[in-house]
C-alpha cells in the first residue's frame, strides 16, 4: 500500500501564506483607498478567504482518514480553525468598508495595517519552522514577535480610539471606526491565538 503524504505542516503553512496575501491586500485597500473600488476589492477578499476555508476542509478530510498524525488531531484541528479566523478577520475588514460605505480612510489605519502584515508574516514563519521546531532557533523567536505585536496593535488600538473621539464629531464616523478598529486589532490577536497554541504544541512534544 502506497504510503500517504499528508504533510499538515505544509498544509497549515499554505494557509498561513493565504492570510499573508489577505494582509497586503488589505495594506493595499487601505494605503490607496477608493471607495468606488471596494466592492470589487470585497468580492476578491471573499475568493481569497474560500480558497483558504477549501485547505482547510482538505485538511480536516484527510485528519478523519488517518490513523496516525504528527501532532496530536485535536491540534491539527484547533490550529486549522484559528488560522481560518485570522482570513475570517481580515475579510470582516473589507466587509464592514464596503457595508458602512467608508468614504475616507483614517490615518491610524495605515498603522494597523502594517501591523497586520508583519502579524502574519511572523505568523508564516512558525509554521514553516514547526515540523522541525525541535532543532530550530527561530520558531521562539517568531512566536515572541508576534507577542509584541500584539501589545503594539492593542496600544494602537486605544489610541486611535481616543483621537477618534477627541477629533471626530459625527457619531456616526464614531461608531463604524470603533468596529473597524476593533476588527483590526482583533485580526493581531487572532494570530496571536495561532502563535500561543504552536508554543503550546510544541511544549506538549518537547
Amino acid at each position: 500500500m502506497a504510503k500517504k503524504d499528508n504533510n499538515y505542516y505544509k498544509m497549515f503553512s499554505d494557509i498561513a501564506e493565504d492570510a499573508i496575501k489577505a494582509a497586503y491586500l488589505l495594506e493595499k485597500t487601505v494605503k490607496n483607498y477608493n471607495p468606488d473600488k471596494i466592492e470589487k476589492q470585497n468580492k476578491i477578499m471573499h475568493e481569497m478567504e474560500h480558497g483558504a476555508d477549501l485547505k482547510k476542509h482538505r485538511m480536516m478530510k484527510h485528519l478523519i482518514s488517518e490513523f496516525i498524525t504528527p501532532i496530536e488531531r485535536e491540534d491539527i484541528a484547533t490550529l486549522s480553525y484559528m488560522l481560518d479566523n485570522v482570513l475570517d478577520s481580515i475579510e470582516e475588514v473589507f466587509q464592514m468598508f464596503f457595508m458602512y460605505n467608508v468614504r475616507e480612510m483614517r490615518h491610524d489605519a495605515n498603522d494597523f495595517v502594517d501591523l497586520i502584515v508583519r502579524s502574519t508574516e511572523a505568523m508564516k514563519a512558525c509554521f514553516d519552522e514547526f515540523e522541525n521546531f525541535r532543532k530550530s532557533d527561530l520558531i521562539a523567536k517568531k512566536i515572541v514577535e508576534v507577542n509584541v505585536i500584539e501589545e503594539l496593535a492593542d496600544s494602537l488600538y486605544f489610541k486611535a480610539n481616543r483621537d477618534l473621539f477627541l477629533s471626530e464629531k459625527d457619531p456616526i464616523q464614531i461608531l463604524v471606526w470603533v468596529r473597524i478598529y476593533d476588527r483590526f486589532e482583533k485580526i493581531c490577536d487572532e494570530c496571536e491565538n495561532v502563535a500561543d497554541t504552536i508554543s503550546s504544541v510544541i511544549m506538549k512534544n518537547s
